[in-house]
């Protein structure tokens, strides 16, 4: 039985397994909503369903309207259908009208009309104008905010100076009283061991003098030292964890100041803005400007991070700028900031160009002195010296200097060290993570996770790259889509979730383990997976669709840590079809397995990165297991097959059942190559056969397709691997590349267990007809039957004896051999060309 303490916590999520079987449709697409993605408003929906019925503008549950009496179906409130009904004098409206006021010198006349402004015409306030503002917002590219040149004109950069100043005062003082506070606690805690050492000492020697007299003398020098010993161990301890808990409450206070010191910068910059925007020389003003003074309501975010931008690499100027910026030093935040927004025209670009220089700058490896003047470049990070600060303060600093809302939110995360399944109320698993305001929508932004420092291996002969380090970000971690965040990231207030229904700690929890890599490479999961995946006859699949073709790995690791992990080989099976990952897992016992995935976008880098992780809950017992799988990375395509132009044309899927017919593998090509295969049999049984090549042979090659016949001789699974070169290349051992790579399930071995002909390389536009099997019997009298549109003679040789095929006509040769009574080769040649006067091999049999 298993402990119900245990750090998996297996009994939080073994309830699921019901859940999971209950099928909840959206009310749009009718396909099953799972708890991340569900808005329920009497009936469900997606959160990408929750859309207008006409216009697709994403609707949230503030916003959308319900149309009961025509089409049921949400739309927005242009676009929602208007009850018409008779109008006549007794209507209501009709009657209000005609007890309605006269017109006075107070009426609206966009209600009443008057004789130049009728009141039913349209103005730019009207609904439906409305609504197309509203639709073209998620392409307006103007900061509401202010830009660089605006921050200039009103002033504000001297204004923030000035404020700085103020607030580096106010800072100063308090972290002068943390250094104060800390020497304090050092002395009180040396004061204390001091007096409990000594009062010890004197207890533990006055013990010895009342028990052994004689033996005091020996000890009396030897027991104190010991006692020293024990104290300074004991004192290092309890000095460690004051300075913890001492350094937990700084944390507290400063993130007081921070927030204090951000509300203030905001609210200045607020009153500059408007105080120019109600200037009457000021010819512009700028569009539905966003209140500065106040935060925007938590809620979830109107648009998707694609509405915001394509691809990262829209930003690469104002990336490459900021890496420049990095490499100054600044004594004050208003000078930095100033020199990362210099170019930004947006609200996101300022957030970008800050969340890069964070990211750009390996603040934890950054060596700082015991004692900073604030005053200096370092002295804008010193409370990343001390702990006091993080990533997420320094990014909300330097966001209020440019005017952008953010907070840091405190939650749990599954980082390092978390496996699926485990509970996660652990101290170790608290983080914390940055949201920002942009155009009125709060976004995620982490920059410690974002933060990634790679090593350039050719460093030395680039200029760009300082020290040796090319600065590269998780570009995940740059405005992430609440529904992706939440597989990382739990809040402790359900509203920072950002979803439209927001899920609880067991639901997070029974969520698998999804790495940022998972979302950058564009992968998504065929089905909704749990974290806990239970086996099914022995076994769990689970498939991943990639936009293109990617490397995958894999590792299975036993919970118990007894189990042989060479057991454990050969338990996967992956197979790549089409634009699908297929995983088979086959545990070889009753138990628990983490199973995790990786992947590489780079086929000729060893390097992977982990994308997602799964527990594995096999229950079958072990005479129900399947056998292991061939030892294979994978099976299916390789990326260098279509380079070489090859493509099949009748298995798209590696994994083939065969059952006692022979299997026809056909490939297009759409280059000339050069093509070799492999053939191997993976068990289970011993076999006698010595060359499982002969049990492969290719009925036809032309320029444009190969066609391979494939017999399985006995029971079992075999290998079959396609391997090609370019033809271009004279050299017969050139090193060719693996194409393909099948797996044949042989559930019945052929009716005809004989091998076939053995094809050679010059077997191009050749039908075999007779024989068909590659196996002849001595002293036998054999006719054989060829086609081959090209051969201007066809022959065979057996033994030292040549015979010379007819031609019958329609490209076709025929002749009639006597194997004889020695064990030989029978070889089948055919002259091609006129000029030449030899004869090229075609196809190889055996006599016996």
């Amino acid at each position: 039985m298993d402990d119900l303490g245990s750090s998996d916590g297996d009994s939080d999520c073994d309830n699921f397994e019901a859940l999971s079987q209950t099928k909840d449709p959206c009310y749009r697409c009718e396909k099953r909503v799972y708890p991340v993605e569900r808005v329920d408003i009497g009936v469900v929906f997606h959160r990408r369903c929750f859309r207008c019925r006409v216009c697709g503008i994403q609707l949230t549950l503030r916003s959308f309207h319900w149309d009961q009496e025509n089409k049921p179906d949400v739309y927005c409130q242009a676009h929602v259908t208007k009850l018409v009904g008779s109008i006549d004098k007794d209507c209501v409206g009709i009657k209000s009208a005609l007890n309605a006021p006269k017109r006075g010198p107070n009426s609206n006349e966009q209600i009443r009309g008057s004789k130049y402004n009728p009141g039913w015409q349209y103005d730019a306030n009207a609904m439906e104008f409305t609504h197309q503002r509203e639709l073209a917002q998620r392409e307006r590219k103007r900061t509401s905010l202010g830009t660089y040149k605006d921050y200039e004109s009103t002033g504000i950069f001297e204004a923030q100076t000035e404020l700085e100043l103020k607030q580096k005062a106010e800072e100063d003082k308090l972290y002068e009283q943390f250094s104060h506070e800390r020497q304090t606690l050092k002395k009180r805690l040396e004061e204390e061991f001091q007096n409990e050492q000594e009062k010890s000492a004197k207890e533990h020697l006055s013990s010895l003098t009342k028990s052994s007299p004689s033996k005091t003398k020996v000890k009396k020098l030897k027991e104190p030292d010991k006692t020293g010993e024990q104290y300074q161990q004991q004192r290092d301890e309890r000095l460690k964890a004051s300075l913890e808990r001492l350094t937990s409450e700084e944390r507290s206070r400063v993130a007081k100041m921070i927030q204090k010191h951000s509300e203030e910068m905001l609210l200045m910059i607020a009153e500059k803005l408007a105080a120019n925007e109600s200037s009457p020389e000021t010819e512009e003003t700028t569009p539905d400007t966003v209140v500065l003074s106040r935060p925007p309501p938590v809620a979830p975010p109107e648009f998707r991070r694609s509405a915001l931008f394509k691809n990262p690499e829209e930003f690469s100027c104002i990336d490459d700028q900021v890496i420049e910026v990095a490499k100054q030093d600044y004594c004050s935040f208003t000078d930095l900031v100033k020199d990362l927004i210099t170019s930004c025209q947006t609200d996101l670009e300022k957030v970008r160009s800050i969340f890069r220089w964070v990211t750009v700058k390996d603040l934890n490896k950054m060596e700082f002195e015991d004692s900073i003047n604030p005053e200096s470049p370092l002295g804008l990070l010193r409370g990343i010296k001390v702990g006091t600060e993080s990533y997420h303060d320094l990014f909300k600093r330097l966001c209020s200097y440019a005017g952008i809302h953010c907070e840091v939110i405190q939650g749990y995360s599954k980082g390092a060290g978390y496996k699926p399944g485990m509970r996660i109320d652990n101290p170790k698993f608290k983080n914390s993570w940055t949201a920002v305001s942009i155009e009125g929508s709060w976004c995620f932004v982490n920059c410690n996770w974002g933060a990634r420092h790679v090593k350039c291996p050719n460093s030395a002969d680039d200029d760009e790259m300082e020290g040796g380090l090319f600065y590269q970000c998780d570009e995940f971690y740059f405005i992430t889509d609440p529904e992706d965040h939440i597989y990382q990231h739990f809040p402790n207030d359900p509203k920072w979730q950002l979803l439209e229904c927001p899920i609880t700690m067991t639901e997070f929890i029974n969520l698998p383990i999804v790495k940022s890599p998972f979302f950058n490479y564009g992968l998504k999961f065929v089905n909704h997976y749990d974290c806990t995946q239970y086996t099914s006859n022995g076994i769990v699949i689970m498939q991943i669709k990639m936009p293109s073709l990617l490397g995958f790995g894999y590792t299975i690791e036993a919970k118990d840590t007894n189990v042989d992990q060479s057991k454990l080989e050969g338990r996967v099976l992956l197979r790549i079809v089409g634009h699908k990952a297929i995983f088979t897992i086959a545990p070889p016992k009753a138990g628990r397995f983490y199973f995790m995935i990786y992947a590489k976008d780079n086929w000729n880098s060893e390097s992977l990165q982990s994308v997602c992780g799964f527990r594995i809950k096999c229950r079958e017992k072990r005479d129900q297991i399947k056998s292991p799988f061939p030892k294979v990375p994978f099976f299916g395509p390789t990326p260098v097959m279509s380079q070489y132009g090859v493509f099949p044309q009748t298995h798209i899927d590696p994994l083939v059942v065969y059952s006692y017919d022979d299997v026809i593998f056909q490939f297009q090509l759409q280059s000339d190559v050069k093509l070799s295969h492999t053939y191997q049999y993976h068990g289970p049984f011993q076999s006698d056969i010595t060359d499982y090549q002969r049990y492969i042979f290719i009925k036809y090659r032309d320029d444009k397709s190969v066609t391979y016949q494939v017999r399985c001789p006995q029971m079992g699974k075999y290998v079959f691997f396609i391997f090609g070169s370019k033809s271009t290349s004279n050299d017969d051992n050139a090193q060719l590349d693996c194409l393909f790579r099948y797996m044949i399930d042989c559930k019945h071995p052929a009716k005809d267990k004989r091998p076939l002909p053995r094809a050679c390389h010059r077997w191009y536009y050749s039908t075999l007809l007779e024989p068909t099997i590659g196996d002849l019997e001595t002293e036998k009298k054999v006719t054989f039957r060829v086609r081959n549109p090209v051969a201007i003679d066809v022959a065979m040789l057996v033994g030292d004896a040549w015979y010379h095929f007819k031609e019958v006509g329609d490209n076709m040769w025929e002749g009639a051999i006597y194997t004889g009574k020695q064990h030989c080769k029978a070889k089948l040649y055919a002259k091609l060309t006129k000029e030449l006067t030899r004869f090229s091999p075609l196809a190889e049999f055996c006599i016996k």
